[in-house]
């Protein structure tokens, strides 16, 4: 995929924001034309809270992808989460392709208030009911919650949950991908932990599959950004937030 502008355009195409109390948890999933997955992946987000209230659905899709455009702009999606005592923003962004994946996360939640942000894909289903409140068990906790999930090895995160903090000091989530970023900081410092809940990755890497377009497309792509990822300009910018944790964590 190629970034089509520094500065995308931004519509907000959907939302639902009408209680007062900050939500504990903002879900942040880009997506492109995989509709029906999204709307299994959301019902399992939602429908194993232990209380929804507590969600914040924040989606973006690209602004050329009409299947997107047509479901959450439609009934459907809107009564999806309105049934639940959730909220949610859909925001419609200017193209910036999965090379440049990270600024979707990034956009998502510097303009979503929680006390904490989920790295969330479409093709992820929640399995454990409760998920929720093994995190507000968690909720003073400064550093990486993540969960199990098919596929890794047991010492990796894919989904990582970052706290309020972590946005505040950086203004980001991070670079891409943004689960190995994160993770590489925090196990760094050694500020992480792994709760009990458990999500199942329907990624055709570890299924067989979802073998279609963005698949094919983003394959394509994971090789650059390996090699950008291990470049030395990242890996001083990964020393400058790992000092900035440090610091911040420190502090409280």
């Amino acid at each position: 995929m190629e970034t089509t502008s520094t500065k995308p355009v931004i519509i907000v195409v959907a939302s639902l924001a009408i209680k007062m109390t900050k939500p504990l948890i903002t879900v942040l999933l880009p997506t492109r034309k995989r509709t029906a997955m999204v709307k299994k992946s959301i019902t399992t987000i939602l429908e194993l809270a232990a209380d929804p209230s507590r969600l914040h659905i924040a989606i973006a899709y690209d602004s050329d992808d009409a299947e997107s455009e047509t479901y959450f702009t439609s009934n459907e999606w809107k009564l999806l989460v309105e049934n639940t005592s959730a909220t949610q923003v859909v925001y419609k962004i200017e193209r910036q392709g999965w090379m440049e994946l990270h600024e979707y996360y990034n956009h998502l939640a510097q303009n979503s208030n929680s006390d904490w942000y989920l790295i969330w894909n479409d093709d992820a289903f929640m399995q454990t009911q409760g998920w929720d409140q093994e995190i507000y068990d968690n909720k003073d906790y400064q550093g990486l919650i993540s969960m199990e999930c098919n596929g890794k090895r047991p010492d990796s995160t894919l989904f990582p949950c970052v706290p309020k903090q972590w946005v505040d000091t950086f203004n980001m989530i991070g670079m891409n991908p943004v689960d190995q970023w994160i993770q590489d900081i925090t196990y760094e410092i050694g500020c992480y932990k792994r709760i009990g809940a458990k999500i199942f990755h329907d990624h055709f890497q570890f299924t067989g599959n979802n073998n279609d377009e963005v698949y094919q497309e983003t394959s394509k792509n994971k090789k650059f950004t390996k090699r950008a990822y291990k470049t030395n300009e990242m890996a001083e910018l990964k020393q400058s937030w790992i000092a900035q944790w440090r610091s911040a964590i420190n502090e409280n």
